[in-house]
């Protein structure tokens, strides 16, 4: 934390004064012991480092605002708290919004409210049909996670998304794109004024002139007054066209010199490059005019990349796999081929240091995902298991991340993370890698330093591999190439003298954070931003996540009070100690393990206890079965001999036992076949002891059924 850090532990709600060599003098606010019920006043104490580090440990310590951090509006709804049909309907408008921006790049829409309105059919057709590809794309990606329930529900909640019929309106759609591009995704959760009216006038005579000057643009260097020649011809030539056509239309006013320079000055302020050398070399040239990209403190400015290695690399499940379930060995396809690996890197431009660097296999739905977490995260441990002499320190908040515009990262849940961590979201246009100019710099230095030392180069094309088989030559291992990848990172590129720096990049990353110490967030935020959620029943023993039973006073009170079963839950994979619940979409509370020995690990900590707990002796399962198997035969046989062994009986002797066990029942269907009621001696004569006149030959035959005489009968009634 750092100074004017606003947090609370528990119930008590302080803010930090200053920072000391033993801890953080802290202002703590009055507070009211819930049990007791006793007031305690407001005072200024000092607590440890490591009791911090404690009460982050188990998830008791909240951070409530960071001076150093984007002010959060309280009042704005944060994406973690935006409920499953607010994002459906977010993303139903962002479809729609995309396939706006779509027809813009490609020149089918003008920015113009009125070209909204003439075109809405075609708008409405390309985001039905984007957002048709969105739901289809969701749906795989649900079945191949697994959960039918899951799937089905979340697959209800995209499809109740309907709005009324006004939304598929020129207007609207004007609306729904200028909010998102003044506001980005969150603009199109809330209703904020229209802020993109443009006072145009005649619009059809400015795209006219427009598409006159867009052919007349060459190397050839034209005049301003050969343009004006030339669009005055146009223009009268059009009027022309439109007096003779069966209904007149409304002629287009002629212009002059100054109106058409004011648009050639708006369309080409660089026109005497662009006629000289063209567009693209023109903006190549001109692009890096000026004092640059300056930044003054670590973590300012962060490009992230991809890039496919140099380097045919054997596929080989080794003892760093060991742990890893056979779902993301299958992802790895740890096959034993030679193939090329991408690397996802993160690099700090005022640094030069890596903040991530990691592979990133074919079929992984968010890798940016992933590399952001590790700009977080502390990789010291990663530097110790490739045996390298100095540590990664390197890590930390950024404040603005520089990325492509790839499919890899054009995704919903990467903008959610960047949207969630308050991080200023810069996307370069394809194609234009001097707009991350330090990233793309690195990567050679990569294929330069250390790809080259090894055998299995791929080369770049066919002509300067040629006799060269780049898979045979593969001799590296995956294992091995992120150990040396690791080691180059920490021991070869980090300590060498950098020109651009003039220092070494670990020297850089020292100075840097000496004077501004890079921001980090506490494991309850880290959840937020890159928890996996889901849904499980709570019972006596609290909720059971991935084998560790989590448990709280606040779940065991809604257990026994309110009844709730289910509840959704945040897990990290960097801290499973804790978790954040929610019930019936309530706010999020954080839950600590109720096994001590889960405090402060994390996942890998948990695979190693799994691994170790599967693991069974051969030996001992034998001797368990021989001993089962042994003690059935021994009980076998001494039931033989006392008889107390149960033989299956015969077909006979179990339709007996069936009969037996319906002799007794009473239904309709017994009853409709016994008759109307008799009295006990109705079927006797008071007098003449016959039988009555009623006694049909039908109750005669029963009677003669049973094989009773008459004395029978008589015993039967007396009894």
């Amino acid at each position: 934390m750092e100074k004017d850090c606003e947090f609370t532990i528990g119930v008590r709600q302080g803010r930090v004064l200053e920072l000391r060599s033993e801890g953080y003098l802290v202002s703590w606010e009055e507070w009211m012991d819930q049990n007791s019920g006793e007031c305690h006043e407001s005072t200024a104490s000092v607590i440890s480092f490591d009791a911090i580090v404690t009460e982050n440990n188990y998830g008791t310590l909240k951070i409530l605002r960071r001076p150093s951090a984007k002010p959060f509006d309280r009042q704005q709804i944060r994406r973690i708290e935006r409920l499953p049909v607010e994002v459906a309907r977010q993303r139903f408008k962002k479809q729609y919004v995309m396939a706006i921006q779509d027809m813009i790049d490609a020149g089918e829409l003008r920015l113009i409210r009125d070209d909204f309105c003439d075109k809405i059919i075609d708008i409405v057709a390309k985001g039905k049909n984007r957002y048709d590809r969105y739901l289809a794309g969701l749906a795989i990606r649900e079945k191949k996670r697994g959960g039918a329930r899951a799937q089905r529900k979340r697959r209800e909640i995209e499809k109740s998304v309907e709005f009324h019929q006004g939304f598929k309106c020129g207007q609207t759609m004007w609306k729904w794109y200028w909010q998102w591009r003044d506001n980005g995704d969150d603009g199109l959760f809330d209703n904020y004024r229209n802020c993109g009216k443009y006072n145009r006038y005649d619009d059809a005579t400015d795209a006219f002139i427009v598409s006159i000057l867009s052919a007349l643009w060459d190397q050839e260097r034209p005049t301003v007054k050969s343009f004006v020649e030339s669009v005055q011809a146009a223009l009268g030539a059009e009027n022309e066209r439109r007096e003779r056509l069966p209904v007149p239309a409304i002629k287009m006013k002629m212009v002059g010199y100054d109106y058409i320079l004011r648009l050639i000055k708006e369309n080409a302020p660089l026109d005497h490059k662009i006629r000289k050398n063209g567009w693209d070399k023109t903006y190549k040239d001109l692009h890096t005019l000026g004092p640059g990209i300056e930044t003054s403190r670590a973590l300012q400015r962060v490009e992230i990349d991809e890039y496919t290695v140099d380097l045919f690399v054997l596929m080989k499940s080794t003892d760093l796999f060991e742990h890893l379930p056979q779902s993301i060995k299958n992802i790895l396809q740890l096959d034993g081929a030679a193939r090329r690996v991408t690397l996802s890197a993160a690099l700090d431009v005022h640094t030069r240091c890596f903040l991530a660097l990691q592979i990133v296999p074919e079929g992984i739905e968010s890798p940016l995902r992933h590399t952001v977490e590790m700009i977080y995260t502390d990789k010291n441990p990663i530097a110790d298991a490739a045996g390298a002499k100095f540590g990664w320190p390197m890590a930390g908040a950024p404040e603005t991340i520089v990325l492509d515009r790839g499919p890899a990262y054009v995704t919903d849940d990467a903008y959610d993370v960047l949207a969630s961590l308050g991080i200023t979201n810069l996307g370069a246009p394809a194609g234009k890698p001097w707009l991350k100019p330090f990233i793309e710099r690195v990567f050679r230095t990569i294929h330069r330093d250390l790809l080259l030392r090894f055998s299995g180069r791929a080369f770049s094309n066919v002509i300067e591999r040629g006799e060269n088989d780049s898979a045979a030559r593969s001799t590296l291992t995956l294992e091995a190439f992120l150990v040396w990848l690791v080691r180059w990172t920490v021991d070869a590129y980090h300590p060498k003298f950098h020109k651009g720096l003039g220092m070494s990049p670990k020297e850089a990353w020292e100075k840097a954070t000496k004077e501004c110490e890079p921001r980090s967030l506490s494991s309850d935020e880290m959840r937020e931003a890159f928890g996996n959620q889901g849904r499980r029943k709570l019972s006596r023993s609290g909720l059971r996540v991935c084998h560790i039973d989590y448990q709280s006073d606040a779940c065991m009170e809604k257990f026994l009070d309110s009844g709730a079963e289910y509840f959704d839950y945040l897990r990290w994979d960097g801290d499973i100690g804790t978790i954040s619940v929610r019930c019936d979409d309530g706010p999020w509370t954080t839950v600590p393990a109720a096994d001590e020995q889960w405090i402060g690990k994390n996942d890998i900590d948990l695979r190693v206890w799994l691994q170790e707990r599967a693991t069974q002796d051969p030996d001992e399962v034998r001797a368990r079965r021989d001993f089962i198997n042994d003690a059935n035969k021994e009980s076998v046989r001494l039931k033989q001999l006392k008889g107390l062994l149960s033989l299956p009986k015969t077909p006979a002797e179990l339709q007996k036992d069936v009969d037996r066990f319906m002799r007794h029942a009473d239904t309709a269907e017994r009853r409709h076949k016994a008759g109307p009621y008799r009295d006990l001696l109705g079927d006797l004569d008071n007098e003449t002891g016959d039988q009555p006149s009623q006694y049909t030959s039908e109750n005669a035959a029963d009677h003669e059924d049973t094989g009773s005489n008459h004395n029978d009968f008589d015993d039967d009634s007396m009894e």
